[in-house]
C-alpha cells in the first residue's frame, strides 16, 4: 500500500496490468492522469488529436498485437467523440479499453451545467460496451482497472468504459493494488467435441468458415491443420482474412454479402464448420448460405452466436484455437479424408479470381499490383472507399491479423487513425491504409501525431472528389440525381508537406504500385495521393441496393 493520488493510482493499476502504451487527447477533469505519467518510462503516451481518433488508435493497437489498448478521454463532448470508434471497436471485438472523465462527484446528476456534464453517460456508452462502471472512491481504482482488464481478456474480447470524476484523482489514499491475474482460455465442452468429430467423420464434404475471431484468437496454425487433416476448403470473411494464407491451396478466398467463393462451394459442402462467425454477412439469394441437407458445427466465444443466423447441430462454446485443438487431439487418431477432388478446388478458386476480374478489372489489376510490391507481413488497413471494400475480396493476405476492417460498423474515417494504431503496435513492421477522400479527411490532424511521434505508415489516398459509394448510389438507385456527394477537396500531398508528411502524387493507375513501393523505402510517414476515375465499377456490396426498392421509378 502506499499514499498516491487518484491520477497516479490509475497510471500504477496500469502498469501492474502490464499496459505498455496508452492514447489519450488530455482535458481538465483528467489531468491528473496525466500527471502520474510524469517521469515514468513504463508506459508511452500517445497525444492525438480528436478523441474519436484516439480510440481508433487503441482499436488498431489492440487488434494488430492481441494486447489490449487504452484509450483516455474527457467526459462529455470527449466520450460522445470517441463513441463512433468505440462502436468499431464493438463489432470488431476488440479488447479496448476507454477511461474517461466525469464532472465531479458531488455534481453528477444535479443538472448544475458543469464544464462539460451530459446526463448518465455510463448509459450513453452502453450499447457499445461489453460492460463499464464509474468509480465511486479513489481506493477502488485498482480493483476496477483490473475488472475492465478481466472483461476484455475472458469471454468475447469487446471493449469497456470506465468514468473517474476529477475529485477522486486528485484525492490522495492509501492505494492497494491488485495482482495482476493469468487468464486462460474457457475448455469447451467435451460431449460436444465429441458430436463434432461423429459428424465430421460422417461427413464427405466438409468446408470450414473462418470468421474474424480465428484471427482474434490466434488460431492461424491450428486452423491450417484442422484444414490439412480434414482436407477441408477454407472461405473466410474480410475479418478472417490471413487466419489460412490466401496462397494455401484449401484457402478459397473471402466471401461477404454473397460474392464469393461460397455460392460455389456451399451447395456442394454436407458439413460447415464455423470458426467466430455469426453468418451475419449471408444473402439467401445468392445460394451460399447453409442448405437443409448440411449439418452446421459452430465454434464462438460467445455463446449467444450460436444459432443466432442459422441453426446448429453442434455448439461448442470456446475461443477459436482451444475449441480446434480440442477437435484435433482427437481427430489425429483418427483415419479420414474427404472426397473433395483437389483439381475441383484449384478451378473453383481460380474462377472466382477471373470472376473478380470481369466485374471490376481495374480495381483488381490495381491491387493485384500493390500486392507485388507489398512484404507479405504487411499490415493492411481496409477503409471504407472504392478501393478499401474491394480490398477486402481481392487482395490476397498471407499472415494473421494483418488485414484489419471496421467489419459490419463501416466507419468512414476510421482506417489512416487505425492504421497509426497499428504501427505503434508493430513498429518493425510495414503498415498501409487505404483510404478514400472523404474518409480520409475526417483524420487528417493526425499526420502531426504521426510526424511527432515517427509513426512511419504509408497512407493511400484514392481521390475521386466524392463519396464515391454514396454517389454511385444516386447514380444507380435515383437516376442520377446527386446531391452531396461531390466534394472539394486540398491537395493531399501539399497538405500532408505542410504537416511535414512526405507526400506523393500520381496521376496514372499505372504509376501507383511503384509510388507505394518507393513510399515504404523513405521509412517516415508517407501520404500517396491517387486520382481514380469517378467511372469505376461500384463497390460490390453496392450490389445488394438492386434487391431493394428505387424511390420515385
Amino acid at each position: 500500500m502506499a499514499i498516491m493520488s487518484g491520477g497516479q493510482a490509475v497510471v500504477k493499476a496500469l502498469m501492474n496490468e502490464g499496459i505498455d502504451v496508452v492514447f489519450g487527447v488530455p482535458g481538465v477533469q483528467i489531468m491528473h492522469i496525466y500527471d502520474g505519467f510524469f517521469n515514468q518510462s513504463d508506459i508511452e503516451v500517445i497525444s492525438c488529436r480528436h478523441e474519436q481518433t484516439t480510440v481508433y488508435m487503441a482499436d488498431g493497437y489492440a487488434r494488430s498485437t492481441g494486447k489490449i489498448g487504452v484509450a483516455l478521454v474527457v467526459p462529455g463532448p470527449g466520450a460522445y467523440n470517441a463513441g463512433a470508434a468505440m462502436s468499431t471497436a464493438y463489432a470488431t471485438s476488440s479488447p479496448v479499453i476507454l477511461i474517461s472523465g466525469q464532472i465531479d462527484s458531488n455534481a453528477i446528476g444535479k443538472d448544475f451545467g458543469a464544464l462539460h456534464e451530459i446526463e448518465n453517460q455510463l448509459g450513453f456508452m452502453s450499447p457499445v460496451v461489453k460492460w463499464n462502471d464509474m468509480v465511486n472512491k479513489t481506493e477502488a481504482i485498482p480493483e476496477i482497472i483490473h475488472r475492465a482488464i478481466q472483461e476484455v481478456s475472458t469471454g468475447r474480447p469487446r471493449p469497456v468504459e470506465i468514468e473517474i470524476p476529477p475529485d477522486l484523482l486528485a484525492n490522495e489514499q492509501n492505494i492497494e493494488f491488485v495482482e495482476k491475474e493469468i487468464f486462460t482460455p474457457l475448455e469447451p465442452d467435451i460431449n460436444e467435441i465429441a458430436n463434432a468429430i461423429d459428424i465430421n467423420m460422417k461427413s464427405k464434404k466438409p468446408v470450414i468458415w473462418a470468421g474474424g475471431c480465428a484471427n482474434l484468437s490466434d488460431s492461424s496454425g491450428v486452423l491450417v491443420e484442422l484444414a490439412e487433416s480434414l482436407n477441408a476448403p477454407v472461405i473466410t470473411t474480410p475479418e478472417g482474412k490471413g487466419a489460412i494464407p490466401e496462397s494455401h491451396a484449401l484457402n478459397m478466398g473471402t466471401s461477404s454479402y454473397g460474392f464469393g467463393p461460397s455460392k460455389n462451394i456451399i451447395p456442394e459442402s454436407d458439413v460447415m464448420i464455423v470458426i467466430g462467425s455469426r453468418l451475419g454477412s449471408y444473402r439467401p439469394e445468392t445460394g451460399s448460405v447453409p442448405h437443409e441437407n448440411m449439418k452446421l458445427i459452430n465454434i464462438n466465444i460467445d455463446p449467444t452466436e450460436i444459432g443466432k443466423t442459422y441453426n446448429a447441430d453442434v455448439g461448442i462454446v470456446s475461443d477459436a484455437k482451444t475449441g480446434i485443438q480440442a477437435i484435433l487431439d482427437i481427430l489425429k487418431s483418427k483415419n479420414y479424408n474427404s472426397n473433395w477432388d483437389s483439381s475441383y478446388l484449384a478451378e473453383t478458386k481460380n474462377g472466382y479470381r477471373s470472376h473478380l476480374l470481369d466485374i471490376a478489372p481495374r480495381q483488381v489489376e490495381l491491387l493485384q499490383s500493390i500486392r507485388n510490391v507489398l512484404p507479405k507481413d504487411t499490415f493492411v488497413i481496409s477503409g471504407v472507399t472504392n478501393m478499401g471494400s474491394w480490398s477486402s475480396i481481392a487482395l490476397d493476405m498471407f499472415e494473421p491479423r494483418t488485414f484489419i476492417t471496421s467489419s459490419y460498423m463501416g466507419t468512414l474515417g476510421y482506417a489512416f487513425p487505425t492504421s497509426l494504431g497499428v504501427k505503434v503496435g508493430n513498429p518493425s513492421k510495414p503498415v498501409i491504409s487505404l483510404c478514400g477522400d472523404g474518409g480520409f479527411m475526417y483524420g487528417i490532424g493526425e499526420l502531426a501525431t504521426a510526424v511527432q511521434y515517427g509513426i512511419n505508415v504509408v497512407t493511400v489516398v484514392f481521390n475521386n472528389h466524392r463519396y464515391g459509394a454514396s454517389n454511385k448510389d444516386q447514380n444507380l438507385r435515383f437516376k442520377g440525381r446527386t446531391v452531396g456527394t461531390e466534394l472539394h477537396n486540398p491537395d493531399f500531398v501539399q497538405l500532408a508537406e505542410s504537416f511535414g508528411v512526405k507526400g506523393i502524387k500520381v496521376n496514372s493507375l499505372d504509376e501507383s504500385s511503384k509510388a507505394i513501393e518507393a513510399a515504404l523505402d523513405m521509412n517516415a510517414p508517407v501520404v500517396v495521393e491517387i486520382e481514380l476515375p469517378s467511372d469505376l465499377n461500384f463497390p460490390y456490396y453496392i450490389c445488394l441496393l438492386y434487391t431493394s426498392p428505387s424511390p420515385r421509378d
